[in-house]
């Protein structure tokens, strides 16, 4: 009896600070080490991950629709470490009077289901548009605006990392530049994820 309480004395001291850890508690890691999923439609669907960020266990949730909780399922089952969640262009009403509240609070709620899996949220300002090119509008990119500035501020005020691809590829009034979309004004080219792509490792980093 007295040897094992010897042992068992012995691995406690082992621990820093002389306390246990559980067998699944691990330590917080690393981006190297750490999963995550990127929320988004058609400009994430097509993101050359490979390409881009070759080696990482960078996922994909692909939705259709501007209210990302309706994937959630999907989130949840990767378990993922971090979890991107970017809101298209597309979704903003050419005719003006999206219901900018309403995306509003789908981030909000989105941002809640990330915390309460215990992974980290990270944000995206929207691309920009081209105005005048294929279908988009003035209006359009007007309400884009508006939703990155309450993004901006929201992420600010909650302590989340926000990538701001918007600010990378604007052009001097804040559109989306013609030599970084594939013609449509809205979707980017090679040369458009060229300049996106580098943001996205830093700001992991930082959000862990």
């Amino acid at each position: 009896m007295k040897n094992g309480m010897k042992i068992a004395l012995a691995l406690l001291l082992l621990v820093p600070g002389g306390q246990c850890k559980k067998a699944d508690e691990g330590e917080p890691g690393t981006l190297n080490d750490s999963r995550a999923a990127f929320v988004g439609a058609s400009i994430t669907e097509n993101w050359d991950f490979g390409r881009y960020f070759p080696g990482r266990d960078f996922r994909k949730v692909i939705h259709y629709d501007w209210d990302k909780t309706q994937a959630w399922g999907e989130v949840q089952a990767l378990q993922p470490r971090i979890v991107v969640v970017k809101e298209c262009g597309a979704y903003f009403y050419t005719g003006g009077g999206t219901p900018l509240d309403e995306f509003a609070e789908s981030v909000r709620a989105m941002v809640g289901l990330i915390r309460g899996l215990g992974a980290v949220p990270v944000l995206c300002t929207t691309i920009p548009v081209d105005v005048g090119r294929g279908d988009c509008t003035q209006e359009q990119l007007d309400d884009i605006r508006s939703f990155n500035e309450w993004l901006r501020g929201y992420c600010a005020g909650e302590s989340i990392v926000l990538i701001d691809y918007y600010g990378r590829v604007a052009d001097a009034q804040g559109q989306l530049p013609a030599a970084y979309h594939d013609g449509d004004g809205l979707h980017p080219n090679q040369a458009g994820y060229d300049a996106l792509s580098p943001l996205v490792i830093p700001a992991l980093e930082s959000a862990l």
